[in-house]
């Protein structure tokens, strides 16, 4: 009974504060309660499957937005799997607090669920299941992210969250202090860097989205094509009026064939041309290779350029050829596409050009919205560039290089949804750039030494 009710109230907190959860300081207290049955005298087997029940369960929230668009293997995948490597956290933590040190098991479990989560970021979906994004709604405890990535967020979350449990079994004090030291040193960098930021020039950005056009959007013919193309061109004139410089609107508008592509090129070169703005759209654009791209239209009437979409959702983008390469204009104002942005190694190769904005079409499930939007405003707090983000059936968003949102409205209020706002850019540079994922490993090395010493010593 006992376990049970630690599940419970841990997989409340995980449901309410990860992934589509947005109760941010829920997220620094949700594995106290089963991290607390591990370290107390609970049998082995007990913790675990309480630990693995309450991720799962935490999980759950994925479904009211995926459940019958995604895949159910995908969508078990990405519920089960974090809920295993959660619990083996848990487990490795418990190991090295009964054979080494209680603060050594607290050390153990932020290192275990920091390289879990970094080993996941390399697969299909990227860093899309990481507990750090439950962080962005309080922009002043990211900021570590832009010197280590946010691994540093998992590891602070982690380690807070073990040495309040280690204390309550325990009634050892230190863990807990040394937990709430490290807490308050985040934030008070985070307060700091956000206060120290500098002055950069800025933008005058305009977003629009038009939800009920979607349906149109999977018709292979002309006139529905042209029809969608000239609402935009038509809602870019109305953003251009508002003195917008850079417009974007989201991914996969109008599917392009090449008996339209030119007319509908036409149409939007001309837009850009008179409007004297930059305009980035998507397109189904099939071509050759069936790509899901953004193209880029010029005020000086150049051609348009093409930025193809790197990384696909897995079960529904298959027919879809992957780009390859990055884009960035001469501004630096950078292009990716949705699921481009939940990719961090990705994203930092491309700061190498020192992007101090980026331009991203998308399209969400709805109720994902501010999840998807979160992990985008995470890439730019670690490379040191702002976001101008443009959703289907999710938000219009402005966020700027430190995280905070400038300006957001959902897509899906009747007709087209546009937004204008001034977006400061970034420096377009950050340790994290320079550094790479050197404390991801460092945690990696950490959660090998420990259990392995543990596993070595006599309990």
């Amino acid at each position: 009974m006992l376990a049970l009710l630690c599940a419970a109230a841990s997989a409340v907190c995980f449901y309410f504060s990860t992934d589509l959860g947005a109760l941010w300081p829920l997220a620094w207290i949700a594995p106290v309660p089963v991290l607390w049955l591990a370290f107390g005298k609970t049998q082995g087997w007990t913790s675990f499957f309480a630990a693995w029940a309450a991720s799962v369960l935490g999980g759950l929230n994925l479904l009211p937005a995926y459940l019958g668009s995604l895949p159910l293997p995908v969508l078990l995948i990405a519920i089960v799997l974090p809920g295993f490597c959660f619990a083996v956290s848990v487990m490795g933590a418990r190991l090295v607090a009964q054979r080494i040190s209680p603060l050594a098991g607290v050390l153990a479990f932020a290192a275990l669920w920091t390289a879990w989560d970094y080993l996941g970021s390399l697969g299909p979906n990227g860093a899309a299941m990481s507990p750090a994004y439950s962080q962005v709604g309080a922009p002043f405890l990211i900021q570590g992210a832009s010197v280590f990535g946010l691994w540093i967020v998992t590891f602070l979350l982690g380690f807070v969250s073990a040495g309040l449990a280690i204390n309550l079994a325990t009634k050892w004090a230190l863990p807990a202090f040394v937990a709430v030291a490290l807490f308050a040193i985040n934030a008070g960098y985070g307060a700091w860097r956000i206060a120290e930021a500098p002055k950069t020039p800025s933008v005058r950005v305009g977003l629009g989205v038009d939800d009920h056009l979607a349906s149109a959007t999977f018709r292979a013919d002309e006139t529905s094509a042209l029809d969608i193309v000239r609402t935009y061109a038509a809602t870019a004139h109305d953003l251009a009026a508002q003195g917008a410089e850079l417009i974007v609107f989201p991914e996969k508008l109008a599917v392009l064939k090449p008996a339209w592509r030119g007319a509908a090129l036409a149409e939007l070169e001309t837009a850009a041309h008179v409007t004297h703005t930059t305009i980035v759209i998507g397109f189904d654009d099939r071509s050759a290779e069936r790509r899901n791209d953004a193209l880029i239209f010029f005020a000086n009437g150049s051609p348009p350029a093409q930025y193809d979409k790197r990384h696909m959702v897995a079960g529904l983008e298959s027919a879809f050829v992957p780009g390859h390469s990055s884009f960035m204009l001469a501004n630096h104002t950078a292009v990716a596409i949705c699921k481009d942005m939940d990719f961090p190694q990705m994203l930092r190769s491309d700061s190498v050009l020192h992007p101090s904005s980026f331009a991203v079409p998308a399209w969400d499930f709805d109720q994902d919205r501010w999840w998807h939007a979160r992990m985008a405003a995470m890439r730019g707090v670690e490379n040191g560039f702002a976001v101008a983000r443009a959703a289907k059936d999710g938000l219009l968003t402005l966020t700027d290089a430190y995280g905070r949102v400038i300006a957001t409205k959902r897509s899906d209020a009747d007709g087209m949804v546009t937004l204008v706002g001034e977006l400061r850019r970034g420096p377009g540079n950050t340790p994290y750039a320079r550094i790479g994922d050197a404390f991801a490993w460092l945690c990696l090395v950490l959660a090998c030494l420990l259990p392995g010493w543990a596993l070595r010593t006599r309990r």
